[in-house]
C-alpha cells in the first residue's frame, strides 16, 4: 500500500511542475524529466491508459490493484501524446510512456473519460491502437464507459462485456454484435474482462491478479487494499 502511495503521490508531484501538452512524442518517457522506473525482468507488464478528462477512478482502481503485487508486475501509465494530461476531477498526470514508445503490454487497462462515448469512438488512431494492443496482449480489461473503445475494435462482437450500469442499453445499441449483460459488476469472456467501474474495477483487477499470480498473491493484495468481505467475493468470480 505504501509503495503505491509513494508513486501516485510522485506522479501528482511532478505534474504541478507543468501544464497539459499536445502533440507526439519519441524519447524514454512523454512527461517531462522524470523517467520511468526501470522494468522488472520477469514480471509482467501492465499499461493503463490514461488521456486528457479520464476518470481519476477508472485508472487509479486498477493501478492500486496491480501495483500492490510488488515485483510481479511492472505498472505504468500510457497516453496517446506526449506530456501532461489532466484527468477530469483536475488532477495533472504525466504519463509514463506514449503509444510511439510503450512496452509490450501483457495486461491492458482501458479506463474512461468525457470522451468515451464520443470523440474517442471518432479517433480512428485510438482505436486502432487498442485494438492492436489488447490482440497482442494476454488481458484486455475495461471500466466503465472504456468497454465502448473496446467494443469499436470489433473485439468483442460476440462476447459478453458490460459497462456503468446506466449505459448497457446504449452500449447494446451502438454495437449491436456484442452482448450487454446487466446487473454484472464485471464479466469475463475469454481474455476480456470489462467492469462497471467504480469499485466494480477494484474487484475486476483482482479477478486478474488471482488469474495470473494465483489465489495468495490475491489475498494479500486484498487484505493490503482492506477489500470487505463481499468484494472479495465478488473478484473470485464474476456476477
Amino acid at each position: 500500500m505504501k509503495t503505491f502511495a509513494l508513486s501516485l503521490s510522485a506522479l501528482v508531484l511532478a505534474a504541478c511542475s507543468s501544464p497539459p501538452s499536445s502533440g507526439m512524442a519519441g524519447g524514454a518517457c512523454c512527461g517531462g524529466d522524470a523517467k520511468p522506473a526501470a522494468l522488472k525482468p520477469g514480471a509482467k507488464n501492465v499499461g493503463i491508459v490514461i488521456f486528457d478528462e479520464v476518470f481519476i477512478t477508472e485508472f487509479a482502481a486498477p493501478f492500486d490493484v496491480y501495483k500492490h503485487t510488488g515485483d510481479k508486475m511492472n505498472v505504468f501509465t500510457v497516453s496517446p501524446k506526449a506530456g501532461a494530461i489532466r484527468t477530469y476531477e483536475g488532477v495533472v498526470v504525466h504519463p509514463d510512456y506514449c503509444f510511439a514508445n510503450v512496452p509490450k503490454i501483457d495486461i491492458l487497462v482501458v479506463p474512461s473519460g468525457m470522451g468515451s462515448l464520443t470523440t474517442d469512438l471518432q479517433n480512428a488512431e485510438y482505436v486502432a491502437w487498442v485494438k492492436k494492443t489488447a490482440a497482442a496482449a494476454e488481458y484486455a480489461t475495461s471500466h466503465c464507459w472504456g468497454c465502448f473503445t473496446l467494443a469499436a475494435t470489433g473485439m468483442l462482437d460476440g462476447k459478453e462485456c458490460t459497462t456503468f450500469p446506466t449505459s448497457v442499453d446504449d452500449l447494446q445499441k451502438k454495437f449491436p454484435a456484442v452482448k450487454a449483460q446487466k446487473d454484472q459488476r464485471y464479466v469475463v469472456a475469454g481474455k476480456f474482462v470489462t467492469s462497471n467501474g467504480g469499485l466494480a474495477a477494484f474487484e475486476a483487477a483482482l479477478y486478474v491478479v488471482e488469474k495470473v499470480l494465483g489465489r495468495e498473491a490475491a489475498d494479500k493484495v486484498a487484505s493490503g487494499l482492506v477489500y470487505a468481505p463481499d468484494n472479495r467475493k465478488f473478484a473470485m468470480s464474476p456476477r
